[in-house]
């Protein structure tokens, strides 16, 4: 399944006054900064300048592409807006052009970073939320947490699509279906791609019995893009078919395996492997 949660906004606003440009980086952030806290929001927290940020920014001030200035710069976003004013006098003008056009990207608490750049009466402004998987190292541990947060959902009613489903027992981790995880959620970043056929041609039931698990049933998820145990749980629930998986009560096992790769157009690909031995 293709969650993908990736939201790249651009809102351009050319305000042609006439007049020079004063304000320098350093402004334009504290300009910015200041309306997070005061402003748009009452508890925003400040955004970090980033140096491939100001380059991004820089890039798009001689109109190159927000994706191949990203591209070039080597900064890869989970979510990004770009603003470009033009024409302000001083900082308290690009204050109130702000408030009162774009409160709600300054505002938004999942942009943490910035970029600046300023080039005769125009600024150009990049948010970004960097992207942030999990460390490989972190593995188990997001790993547990994705079957604690998948038995939490069993153990309660649900309604799949326009299927219901009573209450499941708990799955218990498994080795074995984890390995075969793993290698499918590789196979998928090394063609990337999100599907449960293997560049191999294999299915999910091939996969099991190649890594050496004895099964009577089997099924699987796939994802990409999601940051988080908890983003890619929620995923796989919100969609009919993931979450018959979630809730099917012939399953007794599960295996669940994610692999990073930045070149990727996703970055990030989970698959999660069900059983029943």
């Amino acid at each position: 399944m293709l969650h993908d949660k990736t939201a790249t906004l651009i809102l351009i606003v050319l305000l042609l006054f006439g007049s020079s440009l004063r304000a320098a980086h350093a402004d334009a952030l504290a300009v910015i900064n200041d309306l997070r806290r005061n402003g748009c929001s009452s508890a925003s927290p400040a955004l970090q300048a980033n140096a491939q940020l100001n380059d991004v920014a820089k890039q798009l001030a001689n109109r190159t592409s927000l994706r191949a200035a990203m591209q070039r710069s080597g900064y890869r976003a989970d979510q990004s807006s770009v603003i470009r004013i033009g024409g302000v006098t001083h900082d308290a003008s690009l204050k109130r052009l702000l408030s009162k056009n774009y409160c709600s990207t300054i505002a938004d608490r999942a942009l943490t970073q910035i970029g600046v750049y300023t080039k005769g009466k125009e600024v150009s402004i990049v948010f970004a939320a960097p992207f942030a998987p999990p460390a490989t190292g972190s593995a188990t541990v997001v790993a547990n947490e994705v079957l604690q947060l998948v038995n939490k959902a069993r153990a309660q009613a649900r309604r799949c699509g326009n299927k219901r489903f009573s209450a499941a027992g708990a799955l218990s981790a498994n080795t074995t279906l984890t390995r075969a995880a793993a290698a499918h959620a590789k196979d998928m970043a090394v063609h990337n791609q999100v599907a449960h056929e293997g560049s191999d041609g294999s299915s999910p039931g091939v996969r099991a019995t190649r890594a050496g698990y004895a099964w009577k049933s089997v099924g699987e998820n796939v994802a990409a893009g999601q940051l988080s145990a908890a983003e890619v749980v929620e995923g796989w629930l919100s969609s009919p078919g993931h979450c018959s998986n979630i809730m099917d009560a012939d399953f007794k096992e599960m295996g669940i395996a994610f692999v990073v790769d930045p070149k990727t157009d996703l970055g990030i690909y989970w698959a999660q492997l069900f059983g029943r031995p």
